[in-house]
């Protein structure tokens, strides 16, 4: 019988058992042989399992009725034989109903491919070497302290059959090896600081569905147990003849994912990030004729000195006839128990929605109980179980229901809502990106700083850095005003805030006239502009182009009534916002509400067709919209998570009713925002806003102005955000209004500038601001000249003298240091074998200190 794509037996009360995958529109031979009491089963020739016969036999047996309903066969039966041997007698090689002619042909025919191309395979290319025996090494230095400079391989193991082969990819902190035989498999994957093992059973490559039905890309089966691996198996493993098999493997540089060019203060670096690229090729087998037309390539991208992987795939369709991709499975992998935690997986195609969760977000607010696949929840990255996992080293099952079942360790990179797309000759598909970065260690820090280095690495805009001045004027007069005292202040950005921000698709003359000038003026100074304004999310744009509720079918979004940029608008709003970028030299792309997510259940919008791609197609475009900004160089801060598509900035962790809170209370929440936030991000890819007055308020008890008159609540806040090294943002009518209040803003910006590159890096979390205390923020960059500093706060009303434990093991300082502090005195101080430095300070009341690396 046909039972969820699979051909199964149904041995009657005795259980049933497994053949193998349906192929729609394909002939098989099935045949089942008991010998000697035990059962077995045979797919093309090719024994695929066993059962448990009866004890009699009867005299027919059936195809499509079973005992259970739910077994049913669709299909067409060409011919049935029933035979009995002398037991000596049977063989599986001359005695099935099958053309062995054209069978040896096809299997001669296999072999002399599979002989091409592990020879192609160990041929010369970039960043390939040849080897007789694959590296055991273990990575002996620290690579969030020092620089690792092993070059990334593809290390290929001479064959010693010519019929199969292994091959790793490594970088001297991860490798990733897999098996080649009849098709390939990932046998390992090592951390090599640790070298702690993350495999324990072979998966495919990659899983697509095309036309409704799923076909796996690569992998081999058989493996007997599936709690760990053999590599005494490896030999024994066999290929799913309706999977597509391994063609050909070539190398290359990494891709530019999108244009950058270093700017704004940001690190330099190299871009694309160095490293190797390695495409595997996959083609059909015989058995899969209706995919003829049909290449999939999986792409990996390893890199110098971190201990990542990326993937992707990408689906040809060489033929003249179009086929609908459905879903896919970027990534499947069947993970240790022990190291579930210790891989962080994270991909590209992200955004509010895709990164909420069924409690909500700081975006997202959820109705009931049930997340619909277009909420998507918690991004691309699945935790399951796998339902081949039947292990004896798991717990029984009243601990399982008791523990939840914990064993999760199957991970699926896959979009929670298609793609569902059509792939032509003219349309290839290309997937989003899937990041896989290896962590030695279950301390939070060390995880957290892993995270941060691999932006700082691979989605280095996310370091550029410019002091910002936000106004929410129209005048001539008074924005020109602003931007004089910008210029003497050394500000480097200027932000036309809402309300009423800008309007980005307005090309009327004057319109243009005004905000060319403005732009023309600050650029003048040094400064590059842009303005604020609500583009997507929560903002319709009329019935024909608006987002169609799925659950509805009438026009709603789930956050607010949000455009569809799958429809016709993006062909008039976006030519129009290009256009206005040229014509005014703006130079930010300061937009709220980018896309966060919603679906569209339109059947007519022009760049979807229905539900299942609006979500895929409306990622696309925003994508593309930020990578031509890359393109032209520009700012890019906007309230969401496309960093690893070049994004800069987004909020550090605020909400907007926060600006109307007291400067005291702002000061406190605000340390705590930066403390929070920096986890998982770099210090400038978190905005801040100094309010000078009100956000949605006038009431004085919010702003600072007279500023002259709040100089010291200014001078806090200033130096508070300035020192986190966040992405800051001063508002207001004015900068300053006094000497005195510009004196004091130039000693802090130019002390910012002066100390940059550090209070832009990495923060160690030493304590959460609890205003009971001194807390502070630590700075770390081994790789650069100064390479620590900390901040220290006193947000009480009395003195604090005590000593301050600091671990400074992450500045890649050991046994002394020499430290500096505001009034140029140096002293030298000793650190334990932990590398922690006892600071012995004495802050004053509401008091800031900093101490730097002499």
């Amino acid at each position: 019988a046909q039972r969820n794509g699979k051909w199964i037996l149904n041995s009657g009360g005795s259980g049933t058992a497994t053949f193998g995958n349906v192929v729609k529109d394909q002939w098989v031979h099935l045949a089942v042989s008991v010998k000697d009491g035990k059962g077995e089963l045979w797919l093309n020739g090719k024994k695929t399992g066993i059962f448990n016969p009866t004890k009699a036999y009867a005299p027919n047996f059936s195809i499509g009725i079973a005992d259970e309903d739910k077994d049913a066969f669709h299909g067409e039966i060409y011919e049935v034989r029933y035979s009995t041997f002398d037991s000596k007698n049977f063989n599986p090689e001359t005695d099935f109903l099958i053309d062995y002619k054209k069978k040896k042909e096809q299997d001669k025919k296999r072999l002399s491919d599979r002989k091409s191309l592990i020879q192609e395979i160990e041929k010369p290319g970039l960043g390939k070497e040849l080897v007789t025996v694959l590296p055991e090494t273990v990575q002996e230095n620290d690579w969030l302290i020092s620089p690792i400079n092993d070059p990334c391989r593809l290390l290929v193991q001479k064959s010693d059959d010519g019929l199969s082969s292994t091959m790793q990819l490594n970088n001297g902190l991860v490798s990733r090896t897999f098996y080649i035989s009849e098709n390939i498999a990932c046998v390992g994957y090592k951390n090599l600081t640790n070298n702690a093992e993350y495999i324990r059973a072979v998966k495919p490559e990659a899983r697509i569905m095309l036309d409704s039905i799923w076909y796996e890309v690569g992998g081999l089966n058989g493996q007997p147990e599936r709690s760990y691996l053999l590599d005494s198996w490896y030999p024994t493993l066999e290929a799913d003849e309706q999977a597509f098999v391994l063609a050909g493997v070539e190398t290359g540089a990494p891709l530019m994912r999108y244009p950058w060019n270093p700017k704004f203060n940001s690190i330099q670096t190299d871009w694309p990030a160095k490293g190797l690229r390695v495409v595997m090729t996959y083609k059909p087998t015989a058995m899969m004729s209706r995919l003829k037309d049909i290449e999939v390539h999986v792409n990996y991208e390893i890199y110098q000195g971190l201990p990542i992987i990326a993937k992707w795939i990408e689906v040809l369709n060489k033929g003249v006839k179009e086929m609908r991709l459905n879903q896919i499975e970027c990534e499947v992998l069947a993970v240790n128990q022990d190291q579930v935690n210790r891989i962080h997986v994270e991909s590209d195609f992200s955004f509010a929605l895709v990164n909420a969760n069924i409690k909500g977000s700081a975006l997202m607010h959820y109705q009931g109980d049930k997340m619909e696949p277009y909420q998507a929840g918690e991004s691309t990255t699945l935790w399951t179980v796998e339902k081949e996992y039947n292990t004896w080293a798991s717990h029984n099952q009243a601990e399982d229901n008791f523990l939840q079942f914990p064993h999760r360790n199957l991970l699926i990179s896959r979009l929670p809502m298609g793609p569902d797309v059509f792939v032509s000759k003219d349309k290839p598909f290309k997937s989003y990106l899937t990041f896989e970065l290896l962590q030695d260690s279950d301390d939070r820090e060390r995880k957290s700083l892993g995270h941060r280095r691999m932006y700082k690495r691979l989605a280095p805009q996310t370091t550029e850095s410019l002091i910002a001045g936000g106004i929410t004027s129209h005048d001539e007069e008074k924005l020109k005003n602003f931007i004089d005292q910008m210029s003497e202040l050394g500000m480097e950005r200027l932000d036309i805030q809402a309300w009423p921000g800008i309007s980005h698709d307005n090309l009327d003359e004057k319109y243009i006239a005004l905000w060319k000038n403005i732009a023309g003026y600050a650029k003048d100074r040094g400064i590059v502009m842009g303005g604020y304004e609500l583009q997507i999310a929560s903002r319709g744009r009329g019935k024909d182009v608006d987002c169609i509720h799925p659950k509805t079918g009438k026009p709603g979004s789930i956050f607010g009534q949000s455009v569809c940029i799958a429809s016709s608008w993006k062909d008039t709003y976006y030519n129009k916002m290009w256009e206005f970028f040229d014509k005014t030299g703006l130079m930010t792309y300061n937009m709220d509400g980018p896309y966060h997510g919603d679906p569209c259940a339109s059947t007519v919008h022009e760049y979807h067709h229905g539900l299942y791609d609006s979500q895929w197609e409306q990622w696309k475009t925003q994508v593309e919209v930020i990578h031509e900004l890359q393109r032209r160089n520009m700012y890019i801060p906007i309230p969401d998570w496309y960093f690893l598509n070049g994004q800069c900035s987004t909020g550090m962790g605020y909400r907007e009713a926060s600006a109307n809170l007291t400067p005291e209370q702002q000061m406190l929440l605000g340390r705590q925002y930066i403390y929070d936030g920096t986890w998982h991000k770099l210090p400038t890819m978190g905005w801040m806003t100094l309010q000078l007055v009100g956000f949605y308020t006038n009431d004085p008890r919010v702003g600072l102005e007279p500023l002259s008159e709040n100089l010291v609540r200014y001078e806090q806040q200033l130096v508070q955000f300035l020192s986190s090294g966040c992405t800051l943002t001063i508002r207001g009518n004015r900068l300053y209004d006094t000497p005195e209040t510009k004196e004091m803003l130039l000693k802090w910006i130019n002390w910012f500038k002066k100390h940059r590159e550090i209070l832009t890096s990495e923060i160690i979390h030493v304590s959460r601001p609890n205003g009971r205390d001194l807390d502070c923020m630590l700075h770390v960059n081994p790789f650069i000249e100064e390479k620590g500093m900390v901040v220290i706060f006193n947000p009480t009303d009395r003195e604090i003298i005590k000593e301050v434990k600091l671990p400074l093991y992450y500045t890649g300082l050991k046994k002394n240091v020499k430290i500096t502090s505001e009034d140029n005195s140096v002293k030298t101080y000793n650190l334990n074998e932990k590398s922690e430095l006892l600071l012995p300070v004495k802050i004053k009341p509401r008091g800031t200190a900093w101490f730097g690396r002499a």
